[in-house]
C-alpha cells in the first residue's frame, strides 16, 4: 500500500526532475534562500515581496534572475525571496504548499508569486506583466503571498 508521504515524495520528485517551464502566466484568487526555507520568509516590513522559486542550472531561471534583481533595485519597496527548489527539499515542499495555495500543481521552475498572481517560466513578454504586478501592488497594495499559507 502507498502512503501518503510516499506519494508526496514521489509528487517532489516528479517536479525536480521536469526541469524547466518555459512561458505561463496565471492569476489567482534580498533575501537570497538556497537551504533550508524556514527562516526569513515571512515579512512584516510592509513590502512588496516576490516569491521566486528557482533551480540550479535552470536557464530560465538564470535569464529571470537579472530582471528581478533590476526590479529589487529599481523599487524600494519591493523585496524579492529566492528558493532553489532542486537542491533544497524543504524548498521543494515549500514550493508545493505554495502552488496549491495557489490552486496549481507545481510543474517547474522558475515559478514566480507576486500579490495575487503566479507566473510559470519566463519570458521576454512577462517582464512588463511582472513589472505592472509590481507598480500595482506598490500603489494599491496586495497580499504577501506567503499568507496564503497560514
Amino acid at each position: 500500500m502507498i502512503s501518503r508521504n510516499m506519494i508526496i515524495a514521489l509528487a517532489i520528485g516528479l517536479i525536480l526532475l521536469s526541469g524547466c517551464t518555459n512561458d505561463k502566466i496565471n492569476t489567482a484568487g534580498n533575501s537570497s534562500i538556497t537551504g533550508d526555507a524556514t527562516s526569513d520568509i515571512q515579512d512584516d516590513s510592509g513590502k512588496v515581496i516576490i516569491y521566486f522559486f528557482w533551480g540550479d542550472g535552470c536557464p530560465h531561471c538564470a535569464h529571470e534572475k537579472p530582471f528581478l534583481e533590476e526590479l529589487e533595485t529599481k523599487y524600494s519597496e519591493l523585496e524579492v525571496k529566492k528558493f532553489e527548489t532542486w537542491k533544497s527539499e524543504e524548498n521543494a515542499q515549500l514550493f508545493q504548499k505554495m502552488a496549491n495555495a495557489y490552486g496549481f500543481q507545481a510543474r517547474g521552475v522558475p515559478t514566480t508569486f507576486i500579490g495575487d498572481k503566479y507566473w510559470e517560466g519566463f519570458a521576454e513578454r512577462m517582464v512588463k506583466e511582472m513589472e505592472a504586478q509590481v507598480k500595482k501592488c506598490i500603489r494599491e497594495g496586495c497580499e504577501n503571498p506567503w499568507f496564503r499559507l497560514e
